[in-house]
């Protein structure tokens, strides 16, 4: 079928349809509208039409834990949230460290899935960093980079063997830089932590293993992607790096970018992260760091639990908060507090995530490109509450919030998704 969008504002930084105020559809791709016939129309009514948003990291927790949440239902939360395609995490039960879990992992998403499941798969064998997993049966598999999630390397000797053979092969790496002697707390070690009473995750567990893996990144030109960088340190470590010439990507989570460690004065559970909120100088830190392109992309980090993960004291509970279904919503705020562009963050969550993820034909609106694209109204609302809530993850700050900005419609490959 045939469809013309017209009377919209196209939002899509790089792309030459960018400011455009129609687009059309057709064989799955975007077309120019004047040369389609007998198509539908659908009035755009002023809203804006931007890509489909790709997240970079995201826990859809299948296989394995599917009590926390599913490929069905995590992809299904993440189209809400505006967001078309997902680069799921290896780190399931078991972790994804083999072609067969490649190939269950893409086929289940297939079978159940709402929108683009692209997989990674863990450097080493059972994520345990020892032994290094069979890298090249993984390309081949089907997933499109390799990482070893929130568990370590056993040595630096053998994390250096790993991004050998991934340099060898080609293939990205996506690194959670982190020193474990500094990494055991569940806040960051500043005032609200210590007055809390909570245990304290010094910032130097972030700067200390991001040192040592940028060297050996350097060491052997492996292309790597450093994920969740939370501290202003690491802004400039990462900025100092690329201006040296190494050719490395960053990324940053949406709690970060919104949230301070002053959201932890209340104990809530739900901003009890893998990656602790730190200071609101470093939130600033972060969001200057999108701005001039130090930090490339933006991600959810979605992490789904079930209702008794979080019914605990603080430090007990499991970490990870359920955030993608919010997600384009949550770029928007950012741009309504006079934080960041909408359209800086749009990019750093279409075009910019594609070129990290290997689709470059995904993640911009232009014509003869996969028509994955969302209609998004500015003048509306959108109210998180549990009763529509889609994610099985019950752990999110959003609910009992109202947001500026409306999904209105997601199309994936040129067709709409309910739902």
């Amino acid at each position: 079928m045939s469809l013309i969008i017209r009377n919209v504002q196209i939002i899509s930084p790089g792309s030459p349809l960018h400011g455009a105020t129609e687009i059309g559809i057709d064989q799955h791709t975007f077309v120019d509208p004047s040369a389609l016939t007998n198509a539908t129309e659908i009035d755009g009514k002023a809203g804006w039409l931007v890509p489909g948003l790709i997240d970079l990291r995201i826990h859809l927790r299948e296989p394995g834990l599917e009590h926390k949440g599913t490929i069905a239902s995590e992809t299904r939360a993440a189209v809400a949230g505006g967001v078309t395609s997902v680069v799921a995490t290896p780190v399931t039960d078991p972790v994804v460290d083999s072609p067969a879990d490649v190939r269950l992992v893409l086929e289940r998403a297939k079978e159940s899935g709402y929108c683009r499941v692209f997989p990674t798969a863990m450097l080493t064998q059972g994520g345990e960093g020892n032994h290094l997993s069979e890298m090249a049966a993984l390309i081949d598999a089907g997933c499109v980079a390799l990482a070893q999630g929130n568990r370590p390397f056993s040595s630096r000797k053998i994390e250096l063997n790993a991004l050998k053979y991934a340099q060898s092969l080609g293939i990205r790496v996506i690194l959670d830089s982190e020193s474990r002697d500094f990494a055991e707390g569940c806040a960051h070690a500043g005032q609200i932590g210590t007055g809390l009473g909570l245990s304290l995750n010094s910032p130097l567990s972030e700067t200390l293993g991001l040192a040592a893996d940028l060297e050996l990144v350097d060491a052997t030109g492996v292309t790597a992607h450093f994920s969740r960088i939370t501290t202003g340190a690491s802004v400039a470590r990462i900025r100092e790096a690329k201006a040296k010439g190494l050719q490395i990507t960053c990324d940053v989570t949406l709690a970060h970018l919104l949230y301070s460690e002053k959201a932890l004065a209340d104990l809530d559970p739900n901003f009890h992260l893998e990656r602790p909120l730190r200071t609101e100088d470093d939130r600033l830190a972060l969001i200057a760091g999108v701005a001039d392109g130090t930090i490339d992309l933006i991600v959810s980090d979605h992490a789904p639990h079930e209702t008794g993960a979080k019914l605990a004291p603080f430090p007990e509970t499991e970490r990870g908060m359920s955030l993608v279904e919010g997600a384009i919503q949550l770029l928007f705020q950012l741009d309504q507090k006079g934080e960041l562009g909408f359209e800086q963050s749009i990019g750093a969550m279409t075009v910019k995530a594609a070129q990290v993820a290997n689709q470059q034909q995904l993640g911009s609106i232009q014509y003869g490109h996969p028509a994955d694209c969302v209609l998004f109204d500015p003048n509306g609302s959108t109210v998180f509450d549990a009763s529509h809530w889609l994610s099985a993850g019950t752990n999110s700050p959003l609910f009992g919030h109202t947001f500026s900005g409306r999904v209105v419609g997601c199309w994936i490959n040129g067709e709409r998704v309910t739902t």
